[in-house]
């Protein structure tokens, strides 16, 4: 080949080569990915097996149409959205199958189907929830729950298998199911209000017995070990009605107790159920304590009603006092009808969750459930019940943060009244429950 067409040849490469480089770079210029989404918007806390809808929202530099995914932090990610506008929102639903905290992310795609990077996460906890009805053909009763450090429950009340009650412990797996159960008692009435592990790990349990002690109805306590297996039972009070409703372990390794004789009653002991301390608190009509806790200042927090303040017939009342049991504020919470609270626990925030049963809320009986600040100002309240009667007992904030009450229900289960538990979300929500929203 000659110089010449050496040269002509070289000239049409070098042409060639120029002519797809701008050609090249012109198409890349003219179909930039979308930006950055913004974080996905949607509720920060859930349950479980619940549908709920995120949205985001991005911007393409060539103003065509983007379409939007997500990463749900599950192991799984959503279809493409379909086309909108840039920058208008997209929009997708999910629902997480575990509790746990997951972390959320968009994308972006153009027509051209180039992809935006992943947005900065948003982080939605999700709890785990569920109701489980446990009982036979007689009346059974919840009346008090706290998971357990293996994350299943532990659970007092009473059945009546053979027409007078007895005590019952129950012990269910983190999903409820019954691992095992005992029955306490004598020939007369026997209940169980109140139970916590202790930190040897087994259970002390509070309730009341007309079967032993000195009077018509004693204070009745009863420790076990992790088995539910009886080590020792003290009874505590006089020739008149007495009431243990609440108990706790203390700092000391003593244990605090709430109850009732015709005024709130609280009681300390020491180690071996012996009584160091008690106090009554009351008005001019008729009080009653359900519930009481060690605080984090190592005062204590009592629910109960009182017919003595307030704005209904029967109102909530929370009481706080300081560590030899006098008391440092009260606070009450009803509508025009009959408001109890069953029981009260301080909440990894400082504040308070508040258990119980309102008659204010529907015109029937149904679970209550009050949370509150440090102060005992309310922060929400929900109420959940069928079309009979629902009374919650006991109420505790879980390790997901969420809650789960014991009670007992007449709208559900196999029996003429069955022990029902409720597993709630960090906010009192519930889809397994008939009505979440309700305010009384």
């Amino acid at each position: 080949m000659t110089d010449g067409r050496m040269r002509v040849v070289w000239c049409s490469l070098v042409a060639g080569a120029l002519i797809l480089g701008s050609t090249l770079w012109l198409n890349c210029r003219g179909n930039q990915a979308p930006g950055e989404p913004a974080a996905p918007s949607g509720p920060s806390s859930g349950v479980n097996d619940s549908l709920y809808a995120f949205t985001s929202v991005a911007t393409d530099p060539d103003g065509g149409s983007i379409c939007y995914r997500f990463d749900w932090g599950d192991g799984d990610t959503s279809d493409w959205t379909g086309w909108v506008q840039s920058g208008q929102p997209g929009e997708a639903s999910h629902s997480w199958h575990s509790s746990d905290a997951f972390v959320l992310r968009a994308q972006a795609k153009d027509t051209g189907g180039v992809v935006s990077a992943w947005s900065a996460g948003h982080q939605l906890n999700v709890a785990l929830a569920w109701t489980k009805a446990i009982g036979g053909p007689y009346a059974d009763f919840g009346v008090s729950v706290q998971q357990t450090t293996d994350s299943g429950y532990v659970v007092t009340g009473y059945t009546c298998p053979s027409g007078y009650p007895d005590l019952w412990l129950i012990k269910t797996d983190a999903h409820g199911n019954k691992t095992w159960d005992k029955t306490l008692g004598g020939a007369d009435y026997d209940e169980g209000n109140s139970v916590q592990q202790t930190s040897d790990g087994g259970y002390i349990v509070a309730g009341y017995t007309q079967s032993y002690g000195a009077g018509a109805t004693d204070l009745w306590l009863i420790k076990t070990d992790a088995s539910g297996n009886a080590i020792w039972n003290k009874t505590i009070g006089g020739p008149s009605d007495d009431f243990g409703v609440s108990i706790q372990q203390t700092s000391d390794g003593g244990y605090i107790i709430a109850g009732y004789s015709a005024e709130v009653w609280l009681v300390k002991t020491d180690a071996s159920g012996n009584k160091s301390w008690d106090k009554s608190f009351g008005g001019a009509g008729f009080e009653q304590s359900y519930s009481v806790r060690q605080t984090s200042d190592s005062g204590y927090i009592i629910a109960g009603y009182t017919t003595s303040f307030g704005a209904g017939e029967q109102d909530v009342w929370l009481v706080k006092t300081d560590a030899v049991g006098n008391k440092v504020w009260d606070k009450t919470f009803g509508g025009a009808g009959m408001d109890w609270g069953r029981s009260v626990e301080q909440t990894a925030d400082g504040g308070y969750i508040v258990t119980g049963y309102t008659w204010s809320h529907s015109g029937n009986w149904d679970v209550l459930l009050i949370k509150t600040d440090t102060s005992g100002d309310e922060v929400w309240r929900r109420a959940f019940g069928g079309s009979d009667v629902e009374y919650g007992y006991s109420g505790r904030q879980t390790f997901d943060g969420g809650y789960i009450v014991a009670g007992h229900t007449l709208s559900y289960g196999a029996g003429s009244c069955d022990l029902w538990l409720v597993k709630t979300g960090a906010n009192g929500e519930c889809p397994a429950s008939p009505d979440t929203a309700g305010q009384p």
